[in-house]
This record gives structure tokens, sequence and C-alpha cells, in this order.
């Protein structure tokens, strides 16, 4: 499904229960929280939590698209500048960032 496809079809189900613009963002934080605790959970606790955070991850996208809904931004358009600002970003990162990252993944997530 297409980004546009998203957003409309997250409008459609929430016509008539839409939160307002400061509720949609305060959901969205709220969802946040939830990813968060399902990172603590499997990275501290040890659990396994990827159906978990599967989920979560997918409310806070709902989330995120009403609140692009509600302040009447159209996500793909957001998205696209998004990755166009990436993609001048990134090879400084990647110069600047890249080899202590992959140290860091080494030690943290124990990747090789």
């Amino acid at each position: 499904m297409e980004i546009a496809q998203l957003q409309e079809r997250v409008r459609e189900l929430t016509r008539g229960i839409e939160h307002p613009r400061v509720g949609a963002a305060l959901a969205l934080a709220e969802e946040c929280g939830e990813v968060m605790r399902c990172v603590l959970d499997g990275e501290y606790y040890g659990k396994d939590v990827r159906e978990a955070l599967a989920d979560e991850v997918g409310d806070v996208l709902i989330a995120l698209l009403e609140v692009c809904d509600r302040f009447g931004i159209e996500m793909a358009a957001s998205a696209q500048g998004a990755v166009e600002k990436l993609e001048r970003k990134a090879p400084g990162w990647k110069e600047e960032l890249g080899d202590r990252l992959v140290e860091l993944r080494k030690r943290m997530d124990g990747e090789s």
C-alpha cells in the first residue's frame, strides 16, 4: 500500500473519532513510549519482543498519520522530503560516524 493510500484509509477509519490536534500528538508520544518499553524489555530483560514491537511500530505509524492528517500534512510529501534530506546528509554522516557506529553495533548489538 502506498503512503498516500494508507493515510486516506486511516482518515476514513477514524472519521468521526479524530483526536484534537494536541490529542493526536499526545497519542503519538504514548505509542512511541510503548515502542521504547518493548526495547527496554528486549534489551535489558531478555524478553522476546519482536511481535509486540512490530505491533507497537504499526501503532506509531497510525498515530503519526493521524498527526499529519490533523495538521493538513500529506505524509507522502513529507516522507519524500525526508528522503531527499537524508540523501544529502548521509554521505557526511557515513564519513564522520560510520566507523564509530560499526563498533557500537558490534559491542551493543552483537553484530559482526
